[in-house]
């Protein structure tokens, strides 16, 4: 743990869901927390404390009348009562003697009714006299896998090396589901909301500190304390890559971030211009923010030029990726006869193309690895390929599989591939691409590749397009870091 002031946060010894309804799984949305704190097993370590005066006894623990009535100690709030019932919380949150809270609770000053905005600030303000930090209101707080916080089912338990920042709940948890499918774990997981109390620029100063966190993504709607926002930027930007995604950067886009969070849009031009003097790269969209932190958290990061050589596909495929590469400004460099003669040894003239891009022979994993091999000598930055899975239709009896043993060799088969792109990239010291365009394998299958591969340093993305934009904005950033520390 580090000596920032913020630290105790995210450790805290006894939580409390002050206002978890008696059914945790029933309509509302407030019970997911519970079962997703217990989800990820908190309960079994520290103590969980619902506080609800209707019941006894919620998902099989002890349930309390008040936050008072809780005879241990308790570190950390999460409020999920009505606003008109936050007075008298936070009353019992100061006599308690709480380090935090979060408030889900929504209805403050992103409504734009005046009193409820005075009413946020005095709330804040009581709390913060007595020494204890405040989330939100209108978020959905902490998602700590290390101890077992988290305000969504579905969260990996394990923890990793990425921060997310968001102001946003929904994004927040989108970016956990969908990156975390590709592999990608977290160590921190902040949504913030309203920031009433801690924002941002807290956040992002945390960061720098925090020796679990390597790379630090955020979603903002509305910039609090510019000064202090563009400063902890600077000082994160250094040492850690930092990946900023602007909501509200139109007038529709500004509208929404207001009624959302009650937050103040500013210029795509202003946020661009501190992106450049700070060394944090923008994300333009969602999909960018997941897809350069992929980059940046795999053997990707270390490609070093625009040359690329395209494995599989067919030809239309290969004509398509090639347009979309060039379009990100990526080139697609004719491969040396001695490579082309490698690649004849094994496939046929007639149907292949043994240039670049390489139209080869990838229907066994023997063919794929010998292919890749060669290709990888070539005079390449990155290799872009589709992943080969064996799919048996019969046992070693020659009996037809059933569905189940289908899907356990597809699984096998996703493991046996992703240790093959990994071993490659290892081997050859090029960084690899495996695109996952394979219509042929299920979800299940898919996911296990993703999460496989990354384990070994490899970059998966959906489409061409995607990993195109991804290297090619990883080398622009690159470029744009000129002059800073060299830590993509």
């Amino acid at each position: 743990m580090s000596s920032h002031p913020l630290e105790p946060i995210f450790h805290p010894r006894g939580t409390a869901l002050v206002g978890v309804p008696s059914d945790p799984n029933g309509p509302g949305g407030s019970g997911g927390f519970l079962t997703s704190i217990m989800e990820q097993g908190y309960h079994e370590r520290f103590g969980l404390y619902p506080v609800n005066p209707k019941a006894t006894e919620i998902a099989g623990l002890k349930c309390y009348p008040t936050l008072l009535d809780i005879d241990a100690p308790v570190d950390h709030v999460i409020s999920l009562v009505p606003a008109r019932v936050v007075p008298t919380l936070v009353e019992q949150a100061i006599q308690k003697g709480i380090r935090s809270i979060h408030f889900f609770t929504a209805g403050f000053s992103e409504t734009g009714d005046a009193e409820m905005a005075q009413m946020e600030r005095t709330m804040v303000k009581r709390l913060t006299d007595a020494g204890i930090r405040v989330i939100g209101p209108n978020c959905m707080g902490l998602y700590v896998p290390g101890v077992g916080l988290a305000f969504m089912g579905g969260f990996p338990k394990e923890p990793g090396n990425v921060m997310l920042i968001s102001q946003s709940g929904a994004n927040a948890g989108d970016v956990v589901h969908n990156l975390g499918r590709r592999g990608a774990r977290f160590s921190k997981v902040i949504s913030f909301g309203n920031g009433s109390d801690l924002r941002a620029h807290h956040f992002l100063d945390y960061a720098i500190s925090d020796e679990q966190t390597e790379v630090v993504t955020a979603y903002i709607e509305g910039v609090q304390d510019g000064r202090k926002f563009f400063e902890a930027v600077k000082r994160l930007a250094a040492v850690k890559p930092t990946i900023l995604l602007k909501g509200g950067l139109t007038g529709a886009g500004a509208r929404a971030a207001h009624s959302h969070t009650g937050s103040l849009a500013g210029s795509t031009q202003v946020f661009d211009a501190m992106c450049r003097q700070t060394g944090a790269f923008r994300a333009e969209t969602m999909e960018d923010l997941h897809d350069l932190t992929i980059a940046v958290t795999t053997g990707l990061k270390r490609v070093k030029g625009r040359d690329v050589a395209l494995v599989g596909g067919g030809g239309g495929f290969a004509v398509l990726s090639s347009d979309s590469l060039a379009r990100e400004g990526l080139d697609l460099p004719p491969a040396p006869q001695e490579l082309k003669d490698a690649l004849h040894e094994f496939m046929p003239i007639a149907g292949t193309s043994a240039n670049n891009p390489f139209d080869t022979n990838m229907s066994t994993p023997e063919l794929s690895e010998r292919a890749l091999r060669i290709v990888a000598r070539g005079p390449f930055d990155v290799v872009i390929a589709t992943p080969s899975f064996d799919r048996p239709q019969r046992g070693p009896d020659d009996e037809p599989l059933d569905t189940e043993a289908k899907r356990k060799h597809a699984l096998e088969a996703a493991e046996k591939a992703a240790e093959q792109f990994g071993r490659l990239q290892a081997e050859t010291g090029v960084p690899f691409i495996a695109l996952m365009r394979d219509r042929g394998a299920s979800p299940e299958v898919a996911d296990r590749f993703a999460q496989e591969a990354y384990r070994r340093g490899v970059a998966v993305y959906p489409t061409i397009h995607r990993a195109a934009r991804a290297v090619a904005g990883l080398l622009e950033w690159r470029e744009r870091r000129a002059g800073l520390p060299d830590i993509i």
